[in-house]
């Protein structure tokens, strides 16, 4: 009887102890998620001041270099690793076939090709300087896709390159162009095109 009794406290224990053990391992997931953005964050600060204010481009279309690939290149090794490029919370382990050949867990948004006009130009150049308010400008987030091209309706449907991607408890990390870290759930539209072309020089 006692046997069954301490059997059924440990079952009872463990019930209690394992829903909390995975939010905090999830918790510590995306904590390590937002580190790395942190560090993408610093590494493209370096970028820019090595390029006379400008970001890497989202995709090079002459190359066909994406910007992360311009991070770990040998013409700047701005990250000491390209094991930051990938979030812990990425379950699909599909390495992108690039060169240095990584999982890239995060994307840029390359929204400001959209303005003046209302097609992208590859070409123009990615000045910070040109957003006016960069805490409420999102550079880098969690993504299915290297690139996004917009956010007018990230939803869980959506195109890869037009959402982020909300693997963290139903939150993505967002690195805003201030260096803040902010969380967003899908079908938040504060980010769309119209907001964020106010928001643009």
């Amino acid at each position: 009887m006692e046997l069954m009794i301490s059997v059924g406290i440990i079952v009872l224990l463990a019930a209690l102890v394992l829903p909390s053990a995975g939010r905090i391992y999830e918790g510590s997931k995306a904590a390590k998620c937002q580190s790395n953005l942190r560090q993408l964050g610093t590494a493209l600060q370096a970028y820019r001041a090595d390029h006379d204010g400008s970001l890497p481009k989202v995709f090079d279309t002459v190359t066909s270099v994406f910007w992360f690939q311009q991070l770990v290149g040998t013409k700047g090794a701005y990250l000491d690793s390209p094991t930051v490029l990938t979030c812990p919370g990425k379950k699909d382990g599909t390495p992108w076939p690039f060169n240095p050949p990584t999982r890239i867990g995060y994307g840029m948004l390359d929204a400001m090709l959209w303005y003046p006009t209302t097609h992208r130009s590859q070409e123009e150049s990615r000045l910070m300087l040109r957003v006016q308010r960069p805490s409420q400008w999102p550079l880098l987030m969690d993504a299915d896709y290297p690139a996004v091209y917009g956010l007018d309706n990230p939803t869980k449907d959506a195109a890869r390159d037009s959402r982020y991607a909300a693997r963290h408890n139903l939150l993505a990390n967002i690195l805003m162009a201030d260096g803040h870290i902010e969380q967003v759930a899908y079908g938040d539209k504060r980010w769309h095109q119209k907001n964020l072309n106010e928001n643009f020089q």
